[in-house]
């Protein structure tokens, strides 16, 4: 494994406000590895020893239903930080990270990352709000489990994947700006690829969506509003 770099560092908001030592201290601690495709890296009850930072290709965050299947708590993007709670305690890990492309990571040792987080008030601030958000993702998720049908699930999820990726098209359409399998959908929303299959085929006929090569276009937002 190489080193992470001073400069591949700085571009995570996390990290903006540590000074060129402390920089240096974290490149020369942390590692830079590609996780392959449909690879896990880190499943649970593994240590809880590193943190992580994702450089390139996609992540999903998820956790295993009474049932055995997997549900996704988040899909993560390049500039994300994942893995933290290694930061507050020794527990094993709870749930599995795995790479949906094959993803360029830079693994930082978390008694490392402690000592320079103890050090900077703003970048130990930033991360308690990591950690917010992905508690309020997860209680979001749990709450349209419990008040929500599959359909409205659905509707919900790609309203909110249009609010972060998405992207105003010539024809006024809204792309989503990540490709998504109806797999991952599926384990998004709680349900089965074929539910999902069904639903967004329902979607794209009553004129609501179309999909081209993967990518999802939201033609009518306030019909998927209204479910």
């Amino acid at each position: 494994m190489e080193d992470c770099t001073i400069c591949a560092l700085h571009e995570y908001e996390l990290f903006k406000d540590l000074n060129q030592a402390e920089l240096e201290l974290l490149g020369k601690r942390s590692q830079a590895t590609i996780v392959p495709k449909r690879e896990y890296i880190f499943t649970p009850d593994s240590p809880s020893d590193a943190v992580y930072m994702l450089k390139k290709g996609r992540v999903r965050i998820s956790r295993l239903s009474e049932t055995g299947k997997h549900f996704t708590l988040v899909i993560l993007e390049p500039g994300d930080i994942f893995g933290e709670n290694a930061i507050f305690g020794d527990e094993p890990r709870r749930n599995f990270a795995e790479a949906l492309d094959d993803a360029h990571i830079c693994m930082i040792d978390k008694r490392d990352f402690e000592t320079i987080a103890a050090q900077n008030p703003r970048m130990s601030l930033k991360l308690a709000q990591i950690v917010e958000q992905r508690l309020a993702e997860a209680q979001e998720q749990m709450e349209n489990l419990v008040f929500y049908d599959v359909q409205t699930r659905l509707a919900r999820l790609l309203l909110k994947l249009a609010d972060i990726h998405g992207k105003r098209t010539e024809s006024g359409a809204v792309q989503i700006g990540i490709k998504l399998t109806h797999e991952d959908i599926a384990s998004l929303i709680g349900s089965t690829r074929e539910t999902t299959s069904k639903i967004l085929n329902e979607f794209k006929s009553a004129g609501y969506i179309d999909v081209i090569k993967r990518h999802i276009l939201l033609l009518d937002q306030q019909s998927l509003a209204s479910m």
